[in-house]
């Protein structure tokens, strides 16, 4: 025998094996079709294409929204603020979550040292302000983290020591002492260390009556 006659054999004798083995399968997959009965959760099922088509669309367009672009927070709608930095549509923020300006906040927070927070009623320790008479008569407008707010000012015998100036106090500001009290030195100095000295002298600058 040739080979051109055993390569033709070879190949018979191979197809003959494939073809059954092929209708086998198909035999199995016609006599077992679906049965609906055997599954309670058909949305779930891994042959329903409908749901793997409708969940990745309902992805797309939830991301569509969410990175809506904006120019102002009217343009965003209820309950969304733009973010004029990114020019995109984003939720209110709550309680503690970082922002920017107020705008990013929920109705009733103010963005204070850049979180939410509730906002405080006027004249009370913590709300905002602008002038020493937007707070009450025992506290003072000062920077707090470079935010002005009612802190209140300094009681008897308190540290109140201030430095002449620098990028510190901008942005973290104390109070004057009480109606009738002076911040002053109210020690004595001692003068075998200059160091311990100065600092001591920080120390010892208190509210007390002039």
């Amino acid at each position: 025998m040739d080979s051109a006659a055993f390569t033709v054999l070879f190949l018979a004798a191979l197809l003959c094996n494939i073809f059954p083995v092929k209708g086998s399968i198909w035999n199995w997959v016609i006599s077992n079709p679906f049965n609906s009965e055997n599954f309670d959760d058909l949305d779930n099922h891994p042959r329903n294409t409908h749901r793997l088509v409708t969940t990745s669309n309902t992805i797309i367009e939830s991301t569509t929204r969410r990175i809506e672009p904006c120019r102002t927070d009217k343009g965003c709608g209820r309950g969304r603020f733009c973010d004029r930095h990114y020019g995109f549509c984003h939720l209110h923020r709550v309680a503690g979550e970082t922002c920017r300006r107020d705008g990013h906040c929920m109705r009733g927070f103010d963005c204070m040292f850049g979180k939410c927070k509730k906002r405080k009623q006027l004249k009370t320790e913590g709300a905002r302000c602008k002038h020493d008479r937007d707070c009450n008569n025992t506290m003072c407008c000062a920077k707090q983290h470079g935010e002005h707010i009612c802190k209140k000012r300094i009681k008897l015998y308190h540290k109140c020591y201030v430095p002449k100036g620098g990028l510190d106090y901008t942005l973290n500001e104390l109070c004057p002492c009480e109606q009738g009290l002076i911040c002053k030195d109210v020690g004595t100095i001692r003068n075998d260390d200059l160091e311990w000295r100065f600092w001591s002298t920080l120390d010892r600058m208190r509210c007390a009556a002039p």
